[in-house]
């Protein structure tokens, strides 16, 4: 901000793009989030707020007992007649979807308290149009200190909150991300452990600061029943860590989860960074988790060998068996880069690789099926683009068929 540097990529503040595609014509239109956050240091042209990863300039004196600004950076969704901005670090911040401008933080008519944080990743339900989300948070206080726990919350499609329960944990999660089926919601509880709160609380360093990945602590993987929102299977596999899933479904008595699973955190110290052209972000590998609900095991697949994030796949088959899924890649051209490609995963083993030319550098994909649609990969995969020699963005339409794909620039 100004000529200072925020400490994280995950403390900049979040901006809204929009494209609607009209005819022959694509019409463009973004907007900052307008909070408090980035008001006030926009006119100051200074950071004044603490972040996930960036301290206040002055030391202990000027962080201590300060709680992370919520920068409305992380994801959208329109559900229940409303646009939201959303970061797992505080409650949404509602939109005017036509012209973008700022409406002020929602907390769904005081069902959200001040101190309840609201993840960035909820899922519609495809059955019901019910909206699920979680957010850490603190249960009570024991004789070791706070009670960590996951809050979570079903909101129905007219936007009201119908119930919210916690579940308890041994530890503050590292969680951002979830799977959902048609009967549960899947937590994987990653081998993340965020330690030295009080030397936070105290300001001597970031949250960020005090995350560290423990390669001796298995993942903790719990089922939640949708309908009571109680805990009904736990489960434990390797360490590592899943910071977002692709589709989840149920089959028989097993539910089938797809994830982009890492053996390392080492992503939280790239990000940190993410500009810096002698580091590589490589993402995870996609692993397909099956849980048998009746015998409690766990089975691995790896379903990928490129490394990727950012899983999407056709919207009509959330929740049920699905033929194909897509993430941003990054490839290796010679150059150290962020994500310069993306691919199809196709579950029959045959997976098509798309590059992006020298200097481009994409985002997370979504995929948008198309009207008249005969099968799930009719459709196309939008994917914002960054061009590195133009210093500009702009929309790539990949138009997916079975037998290829093919690259249309919106400009």
């Amino acid at each position: 901000m100004g000529t200072e540097k925020f400490g994280h990529w995950f403390d900049g503040d979040g901006m809204i793009c929009q494209f609607s595609f009209l005819g022959d014509r694509v019409h463009f239109r973004n907007a900052y989030v307008k909070t408090p956050k980035y008001v006030e240091e926009t006119a100051a042209q200074k950071v004044l707020y603490r972040g996930f990863g960036t301290q206040l300039p002055g030391g202990m004196r000027a962080n201590f007992l300060k709680m992370p600004a919520n920068p409305a950076n992380t994801s959208i969704i329109y559900h229940g007649g409303k646009l939201l901005a959303l970061n797992e670090g505080g409650r949404p911040w509602a939109l005017e979807p036509g012209s973008l401008d700022t409406l002020g933080e929602y907390d769904y008519d005081g069902g959200l308290a001040k101190t309840n944080v609201f993840s960035a990743h909820g899922k519609v339900h495809p059955r019901t149009g019910d909206y699920i989300n979680f957010g850490a948070g603190v249960s009570g206080f024991g004789l070791s200190g706070p009670k960590a726990c996951i809050n979570i919350y079903r909101i129905d499609p007219q936007g009201s909150l119908l119930r919210k329960a916690q579940v308890p944990l041994d530890r503050f999660p590292f969680c951002h991300d979830f799977a959902l089926t048609d009967r549960y919601a899947i937590f994987f509880i990653n081998s993340i452990v965020i330690g030295g709160m009080l030397g936070f609380m105290l300001g001597k360093n970031s949250i960020s600061d005090n995350i560290a990945f423990d390669e001796s602590m298995p993942m903790r993987v719990v089922v939640v029943d949708l309908d009571t929102l109680a805990v009904v299977k736990e489960f434990e596999t390797a360490p590592g860590a899943i910071i977002h899933f692709g589709n989840a479904f149920e089959r028989g008595e097993e539910i089938v989860i797809d994830g982009m699973y890492a053996d390392n955190f080492d992503a939280n110290e790239t990000l940190a960074d993410v500009f810096n052209p002698n580091g590589r972000f490589g993402g995870g590998v996609y692993n397909r988790y099956t849980l048998n609900m009746t015998s409690g095991a766990i089975d691995v697949v790896r379903m990928s060998k490129t490394e990727s994030e950012f899983p999407t796949f056709n919207p009509r088959v959330a929740g049920r068996q699905h033929e194909a899924c897509y993430t941003a890649c990054s490839v290796d051209n010679g150059a150290n880069s962020f994500f310069n490609a993306f691919q199809k995963v196709s579950f029959d083993g045959a997976s098509t690789l798309v590059t992006l030319p020298p200097g481009h550098y994409g985002s997370e994909p979504l995929f948008a099926p198309a009207t008249d649609a005969r099968r799930e990969d009719d459709g196309f995969v939008l994917e914002v683009v960054y061009d590195a020699y133009e210093h500009r963005s702009e929309c790539r339409c990949f138009v997916q068929e079975i037998s290829r794909i093919e690259s249309v620039d919106c400009r």
